[in-house]
């Protein structure tokens, strides 16, 4: 028996041994940029140490432009989580105002002040690819804010909007409209790569189906600006069964056109806006809402950081959070908080209210 005891031990022992010099390695451990920002499935990761540099750290973002809410809160929670690391010693806004020869000199410019990381929010997904090789070549690393054509050396990119966003909105007017009737599209800004993309996206959700579009027009993601192509074809009498948005502030505005001219709500899709939240749960209009996180922004700044650190990340990372509907818009509604508050948000409650409390 004791002899059977020790063969078996030894049998145990040598197993043991093999399995633990056949086990792969555990990778390094998984870098989390922020709530519902996931790796998409099945990208590569960045090499470990490849943009590796000692801190003090000058980090950059060239922004698109700005003139709707929501990228103002992104800017905020963009510098609002550089300001929380020491080892950024200055960090860089630069603003191309929707202009893409001017957001390409403005990472021209960049190049010429020693920064260490650059985030790139691209006007167009085309227009940057050439300078982004060409940071690449000094060991830049580039975070994208968006899908780039004719390069892939961004470092990394954060993909959170894009068809995802249409797609939801169009599938949930199909679904309201049982498959046919007529639609209407108020798109966001012309010939930036986001709104296309978004636009694709509910197209995509009405193949198939009974729906046409009755008309398509732009409204620049501006409250004012929506408000006013939806008044033009309200009283245009063109037939209209719901209404596709490419972002909430036009939707807010849409739906207080509807109340003023007496006209009977339509379903509308919208986004995570306070202020859309508002007139959504006033009105009772049919609607759902997609999280375009303005969080996005303190993600931009950890992948910067982790970059620079030597970690590896991920190449592409998407959003994950499921749409807001009537069943859940009081988990994000803030009444106490004014109409340009966006969610979710990474910002202290004693910031929140001094941006956005009401006066």
């Amino acid at each position: 028996m004791r002899r059977l005891l020790l063969n078996f031990a030894v049998v145990a022992i040598t197993i043991a041994g093999f399995l633990l010099t056949f086990t792969p390695a555990r990778s390094e451990e998984e870098i989390k940029l922020g709530a519902g920002i996931v790796p998409k499935a099945g990208v590569e990761r960045t090499k470990k140490n490849q943009f590796k540099r000692n801190p003090p750290w000058r980090i950059a973002i060239s922004m698109p432009g700005v003139g709707n809410s929501w990228i103002v809160q992104m800017l905020e929670e963009t510098k609002y989580e550089a300001s929380r690391h020491k080892e950024i010693s200055e960090f860089i806004v630069v603003d191309a105002e929707w202009n893409p020869a001017k957001q390409v000199a403005d990472l021209e410019d960049l190049l010429t002040k020693n920064v260490d990381a650059i985030i790139v929010f691209p006007v167009t997904p085309s227009s940057v690819s050439a300078v982004v090789d060409k940071i690449a070549t000094r060991g830049i690393p580039v975070v994208s804010a968006g899908v780039l054509e004719g390069t892939n050396k961004q470092a990394t990119i954060l993909s959170i909007g894009r068809e995802s966003f249409g797609r939801v909105g169009g599938e949930f007017l199909v679904k309201q409209l049982k498959g046919k009737g007529t639609v209407w599209m108020i798109r966001g800004v012309a010939g930036v790569a986001e709104e296309g993309f978004r636009y694709q996206g509910a197209v995509s959700a009405f193949k198939g189906t009974d729906i046409k579009i009755g008309a398509e027009v732009y409204g620049d993601w501006s409250y004012a600006k929506g408000k006013q192509v939806c008044e033009n074809l309200v009283m245009s009498g063109k037939p209209v069964d719901g209404i596709w948005f490419s972002g909430a502030e036009m939707t807010k505005g849409c739906i207080e056109v509807f109340q003023e001219f007496k006209k009977p709500l339509v379903p509308m899709t919208g986004e995570c806006n306070n202020g859309f939240f508002r007139v959504w749960k006033a009105s009772g209009v049919k609607a759902v809402a997609f999280i375009y996180p303005p969080t996005v922004g303190e993600a931009q700044v950890k992948a910067a950081m982790e970059l620079l650190k030597g970690k590896e990340l991920y190449k592409e990372y998407v959003s994950d959070f499921p749409p807001i509907t009537e069943q859940n818009l009081d988990k994000y509604y803030r009444p106490d908080l004014n109409d340009n508050y966006w969610v979710p948000s990474g910002l202290p409650e004693k910031k929140l209210k001094e941006l956005y409390g009401k006066k």
